[in-house]
């Protein structure tokens, strides 16, 4: 987590509150005059990050890095469940996975079921195209040993370990995608 600990510090500091700026503007909050809703949040891991986030009046968005004192909610999330999926995009960094993001055309979607029973929906568009499209099903743990080279998507499948549902042709066309 350490070396991705910018890239989050970035997505934390910047992203988010952006994210919660324009969501407030276009759907403001009424009789919220007078609040302040305060969350902390604690990536726990080899390097604890820690922010706080303070609403004001359903308006106005604050980061304090390093967190705040006393939240109305303080949520704690161990950086196990973001690995896999740092691990998963870091993986995409050889020639071979160039060429074969480059030449792909289609819709990825997975769902990656994530520790605590809940999953990760995540969407990847090749170069614009919407079709063909494949939905691909696997636990984190399934996905982070693709990415690693340690498992082939089409070996995972046989196994039953990953489902998947839509264009099979596209979905095989990815396996390029992994070292």
């Amino acid at each position: 987590m350490a070396e991705n600990a910018t890239d989050l510090k970035e997505y934390l500091e910047s992203y988010i509150p952006s994210l919660i700026s324009k969501r407030l503007e276009e759907k403001p909050l009424p009789n919220m005059e007078g609040t302040n809703f305060t969350v902390q949040l604690t990536i726990q891991g080899e390097k604890t990050l820690v922010y706080g986030f303070a609403v004001k009046d359903a308006r106005e968005i604050s980061v304090t890095p390093g967190g705040i004192a006393n939240p109305m909610l303080d949520v704690v999330v161990p950086d196990d469940v973001i690995r896999p999926l740092v691990d998963m995009v870091a993986s995409f960094t050889g020639r071979k996975q160039y060429d074969a993001a480059s030449s792909s055309r289609g819709l990825l979607k997975l769902e990656v079921a994530m520790p605590g029973d809940w999953t990760l929906p995540v969407t990847v568009k090749f170069n614009g195209a919407d079709s063909p499209s494949v939905t691909i099903s696997a636990p984190a743990e399934v996905f982070a040993k693709m990415a690693a080279g340690e498992m082939s998507g089409p070996t995972a499948f046989m196994q039953g370990k990953i489902k998947m549902d839509g264009d099979m042709s596209f979905a095989l066309s990815l396996t390029n995608l992994m070292p």
